[in-house]
């Protein structure tokens, strides 16, 4: 997978809010904060479910989750069950996002 945008955490399936010096031992976490990828895909994925006839863009998105465009793209991307939809022309954030079966 290419890198991933700064918005997230090194942990693709945390909250990155412990370090390597923590008594827990979470791998990969670096204190950050920062969700992980897949934490913020499923997020989106509901929320698209979740939108019924109200159409879901990148912009919508970024603003109800209060992150980059850059970031719902490559999330949505990481995710097998999403993908954006548009036309190479449409600025990202008209592109449609749309759950994988609709």
């Amino acid at each position: 997978m290419p890198k991933q945008h700064e918005f997230f955490g090194p942990d693709d399936e945390s909250y990155n809010i412990h370090t390597s010096e923590d008594a827990f031992g979470f791998a990969g976490e670096d204190g950050s904060g920062r969700p992980g990828i897949a934490i913020v895909a499923n997020a989106l994925q509901f929320w698209v479910g979740q939108r019924k006839c109200d159409v879901a863009t990148v912009g919508r998105a970024a603003e109800a989750f209060n992150m980059p465009p850059e970031a719902v793209r490559e999330a949505v991307e990481w995710s097998q069950w999403m993908l954006l939809v548009g036309a190479d022309d449409v600025p990202l954030k008209e592109m449609r996002i749309e759950l994988d079966g609709e």
